[in-house]
Formats: structure tokens, C-alpha cells, sequence
């Protein structure tokens, strides 16, 4: 018996280009805070492209940097002035601003500013309990992905970090993966 590719191709079902849609709903949304990183990484670099003040001679954003025992922030931006390097560690959560705010503040220990950012609803149910944030100089931001705008509802006070090995180790990880940062 012969079978005629005419005939089984009718039958096939047909594939997105994304194999992630390919999947039941309640899996291929797990791409979406992936996505969500990928645009505020996106914005955010514009928006410190546009508005680079003279107090940084430059400027990198790395994504996930993971430090042993201390989690993997989403985005890390690096500053160099002429004096140190200032590192920010974002956590970014499409739900659950309590698991963000307990993942950021283990950034801390590496880095001097540590922010959580969420989109605008789930961001206003977090600034429900700003005090938390204020209390462990943890910020949060809001990120409407659609529009592209980056809302800064608690911006924390710059700190030094907790550990001056974890920040050391967290120079020295960043310095192989951007290749351009000096490691102090």
C-alpha cells in the first residue's frame, strides 16, 4: 500500500513558527517573563543611552548573573565612574512582587541598588506595601511592556553591598561576560 504525501499532509497539524505556542496554554506562558525581561532590558539601555549624565564615563547591562547561594538577578547594570563601579540588580516578576522582593534583597549582598520592577497592576498591589520596600531599601519600578515606560515608584538610596566578597565575586563574573569592565 502506498501512501500519498497529498493525503497525510491535510492531516497534519499545522506548527506555529514558535514552538512555545505549539504548547498547552498553562506552559507556553512561562515565555512570557522572559519576554518581559528582554523588553525592559531593551528600554531601560535606551533610556540610560538618552540620558547619560557626565557623573559615569560608561555604562553595561548584562542579564543574568548568578552568584552562588545568592540567586540570579534578571539585569545588572554596571557603572564605572572614575572612582568605582556601582552595580543595580533587577528582579522582574509578572506575579508575586513578595517572591521579587525576597530575591532582591539577596542582591544586595553584591550590589548597591537592588530593584524590583513589575508590570503597572501588579506593580500597584505591591505599592500597597511600599513600607516593606522603604524598610529594606529595596525599589520598585513598574514596566508597562506595551508602551515601552519605565515608572520609578520607590527608588531605594544607593548602598554598599553586604558582602564585599560577594560584590568582588560579582565584578569578577561580570568582567568575563561583558570583557570590557575593569575588575577592581
Amino acid at each position: 500500500m502506498t501512501l500519498c504525501y497529498d493525503n497525510i499532509v491535510k492531516y497534519l497539524i499545522p506548527f506555529n513558527k514558535h514552538p512555545r505556542r505549539n504548547l498547552p496554554k498553562h506552559i507556553s506562558k512561562k515565555r512570557t517573563e522572559s519576554d518581559f525581561v528582554l523588553a525592559f532590558g531593551r528600554a531601560y539601555y535606551q533610556e540610560l543611552s538618552d540620558q547619560m549624565s557626565e557623573q559615569y564615563q560608561s555604562f553595561e547591562i548584562a542579564r543574568e548573573l548568578q552568584i552562588p547561594g545568592l540567586g540570579i538577578a534578571d539585569i545588572i547594570s554596571v557603572f564605572t565612574t572614575s572612582h568605582n563601579t556601582i552595580l543595580h540588580a533587577f528582579e522582574m516578576k509578572i506575579k508575586d512582587w513578595r517572591k521579587a522582593l525576597a530575591q532582591a534583597y539577596r542582591y544586595k549582598y553584591y550590589a548597591d541598588v537592588s530593584i524590583v520592577v513589575m508590570p503597572p497592576g501588579e506593580a500597584i498591589k505591591a505599592k500597597q506595601s511600599l513600607s516593606l520596600f522603604h524598610a529594606i531599601n529595596v525599589g520598585l519600578w513598574a514596566f508597562d511592556a506595551e508602551n515601552k515606560v519605565i515608572e520609578r515608584i520607590y527608588d531605594p538610596n544607593k548602598d554598599k553591598p553586604i558582602s564585599a566578597a560577594a560584590y568582588n565575586k560579582a565584578l569578577t563574573i561580570l568582567a568575563q561576560q561583558l570583557k570590557s569592565l575593569p575588575v577592581s
